[in-house]
C-alpha cells in the first residue's frame, strides 16, 4: 500500500502531536526546534490533507476538535509503538556491543594484543575502546568496563585485581650496547632517561625511582619529556634512552627482545591493574570479566618472568 498517499507528511504529524500534547504552538516549536509559524503551517497542511479541522485555534490554550481528539489518539498510539520498537532495536544492538575505557599505554601494550583471544571466544560481541592520556579511565555513561591503574578503592565501583605492577628500567639492545654499563641505580644519572608527563603522583616517575634507592637526583631531572607513556615507550624502543618499564607496558617487548633490563632490580608497587565495573551489570560484562580475569591469572607468572632473572 502507498501509505504516503493516504497520510499527511510526517513533519506535520509530529507538529500536530506535539502541539496537542503541550496545548501550545510555542512549546511545540521549542520541542521540535522550529518556529511557531512553522508548527502552525505544518498543522494546517495536515488539516488540508485530511479535509478536517483538528485544532481549535480560538481557545487559549489551544484545544483539539472532536475530529482532532480521535486522530491524535491514534497518532500518539502509533508513535508510541514506533518508539517502543526503536528502543527494542537499540537494546538488541547494545546487547552485542561492549565499550571499554583504558589508559592509552595499557590499551595499546597490554589489552589490545590480548583482545583477539576474547574475540575468538566471544565472536558475537563487538568490543569498542575509549582511551585516555592521563588520569583514571572513565566509567561514565556509555562505558561498560574500565581498566585502571590504582589501589582498587574507587567508591561505588567493583574492582578486580589483574596483577600488581612491577617497575624496572628498560632500553633497547642497541642503546645498551652503545652506552656505559649500569651496575647501580646511581649509574643511571649519566644516562638519557626518558620521562612521561604525569598529573598523578601514583604514576611512578624517575624521581620516585631514585628515592627508592636512596639516590639524590637533580630536581627537575633533565632529558626528554613526553606527554604520555606510550610515546615514552616508543622512544625507548627506538633507542633514545632508558624508560621505566611496567609489567603492563614492557613485558611483551622484553619477551620479544625488543627491550632489555638495564638494571635487574624490580620495584614492586602496592598499586596494580584493575578491571572496574558498576555494581549492577549484565551478561555482556560478566563474560568479559570472566575472560579478562582468567587471562590475567593464567599470564601472571609469565608477566612477571621478565622482571626476575637477567
Amino acid at each position: 500500500m502507498r501509505y504516503w498517499k493516504r497520510i499527511p507528511p510526517l513533519k506535520s504529524l509530529l507538529a500536530l502531536e506535539a502541539a496537542a500534547r503541550h496545548a501550545s504552538f510555542t512549546r511545540a516549536a521549542d520541542e521540535l526546534n522550529v518556529s511557531q509559524s512553522a508548527v502552525s503551517h505544518a498543522i494546517t497542511t495536515a488539516e488540508t490533507f485530511l479535509g478536517a479541522q483538528l485544532i481549535n485555534r480560538s481557545t487559549r490554550p489551544i484545544s483539539l476538535t472532536p475530529e482532532g481528539k480521535a486522530y491524535v489518539a491514534t497518532l500518539a498510539n502509533c508513535f508510541t509503538q514506533l518508539a517502543a520498537e526503536a528502543d527494542g532495536l537499540r537494546r538488541r544492538r547494545a546487547a552485542d556491543v561492549l565499550t571499554i575505557s583504558c589508559n592509552l599505554a595499557y590499551g595499546n601494550y597490554w589489552l589490545l594484543p590480548r583482545l583477539k583471544g576474547f574475540h575468538a571466544a566471544h565472536p558475537d560481541l563487538q568490543v569498542n575502546m575509549v582511551t585516555t592520556y592521563q588520569g583514571l579511565a572513565s566509567l561514565d555513561e556509555g562505558i561498560d568496563v574500565a581498566i585502571r591503574f590504582g589501589r582498587g578503592d574507587w567508591p561505588g565501583r567493583e574492582a578486580r585485581l589483574l596483577f600488581r605492577e612491577r617497575i624496572v628500567p628498560v632500553a633497547s639492545p642497541d642503546y645498551v650496547e652503545r652506552n656505559a654499563p649500569v651496575r647501580s641505580a646511581g649509574d643511571l644519572l649519566s644516562h638519557d632517561l626518558l620521562h612521561a608527563l604525569s598529573v598523578e603522583r601514583s604514576w611512578y616517575d624517575w624521581q620516585q625511582w631514585f628515592e627508592q634507592f636512596g639516590v639524590t637526583a637533580p630536581n627537575p631531572l633533565p632529558w626528554p619529556m613526553f606527554d604520555n607513556h606510550l610515546l615514552m615507550m616508543q622512544a625507548a624502543l627506538s633507542g633514545r634512552g632508558v624508560a621505566l618499564g611496567w609489567i603492563g607496558t614492557a613485558s611483551d617487548f622484553l619477551r620479544q627482545g625488543l627491550l632489555v633490563k638495564v638494571l635487574d632490580v624490580p620495584i614492586v608497587l602496592d598499586e596494580g591493574l584493575y578491571v572496574v565495573v558498576r555494581r549492577q551489570r549484565d551478561r555482556r560484562i560478566e563474560r568479559f570479566l570472566d575472560w579478562i580475569t582468567d587471562c590475567a591469572g593464567s599470564e601472571a607468572a609469565a608477566l612477571e618472568q621478565p622482571f626476575r632473572g637477567a
